[in-house]
């Protein structure tokens, strides 16, 4: 065996070994982070906090108010398993914070929501509460975020829905700037508003030792239980499912001849 090719099989045999210590150093690729559920806010379980009996409905009592808690703060990111349950604990106990805010105005509904999919998730919350808890009711809205345009379709296309619509209660760090950017939700308000004066309001959501203080709220809700038995029309109750009637064909006596 000549030395130059001795010598080629050496530094290859050396190449060789550099490469497989440098593999065996590779990062490993780490997992994918798990990517977060669609939310079936038919089910309970998609709701921090929800009545545990539903409310009377308006035929069966006078006028009262339910909210709606958003919280794009809130909102679930994805990230590993781990995480998502630090994430799901804080979410459940601030929105639960939340809701013991706004209790004082009327039984409280608050979703878990999706950060990278907050508009669809809002929609889907708010109209899964329309077509099966609602019932009648007034009810606002309380958010610290700008609400999805899409909303808007749905109140225009219900009349008595906008009428018992009472507004929007926008709080959080900035409400001012909150309040600018759904300048568009007057298009939601009911004939209670005028134009000029829109339906948000910013409210202040104060925790105080182990109490949580709402201030503001009534410069929305204030009259609005009056204003609707003035001027809005109560749903009635709706009818059952019909039952099937069955049909006979009446046989004639024949005629004498």
């Amino acid at each position: 065996m000549n030395k130059t090719f001795l010598a080629v099989l050496v530094a290859g045999l050396i190449a060789i070994a550099i490469g497989a210590t440098l593999w065996s150093m590779r990062d490993e690729p780490g997992a994918a982070d798990p990517a977060l559920p669609d939310f079936d806010y038919a089910s309970p379980a998609s709701w921090a906090v929800r009545p545990v009996r539903p409310p009377p409905a308006v035929w069966e009592t006078d006028w009262e108010i339910d909210v709606l808690v958003l919280s794009r703060d809130e909102a679930l990111e994805t990230g590993d398993a781990e995480e998502l349950e630090k994430q799901s604990r804080k979410a459940d106990e601030a929105l639960a914070r939340l809701a013991d805010a706004f209790g004082g105005i009327g039984p409280v509904y608050t979703p878990f929501l999706r950060a990278d999919r907050y508009d669809d998730d809002v929609a889907s919350a708010v109209g899964q509460y329309l077509s099966t808890d609602n019932r009648g009711r007034a009810f606002i809205i309380a958010t610290d975020a700008p609400l999805p345009a899409t909303l808007a379709s749905v109140f225009d296309a219900d009349a008595l829905l906008r009428d018992r619509f009472g507004g929007v209660l926008m709080y959080g760090e900035a409400p001012d700037a909150g309040i600018a950017l759904s300048s568009y939700a007057s298009g939601l308000c009911s004939r209670r508003f005028d134009a000029a004066q829109g339906c948000v309001v910013p409210v202040e959501v104060r925790r105080i030792g182990a109490r949580v203080e709402l201030r503001g709220a009534e410069a929305l809700t204030g009259g609005f239980v009056g204003w609707l038995r003035d001027n809005a029309s109560r749903l009635a109750e709706p009818l059952g499912d019909l039952e099937e009637i069955e049909i006979i064909e009446i046989q004639k006596p024949p005629e004498p001849e």
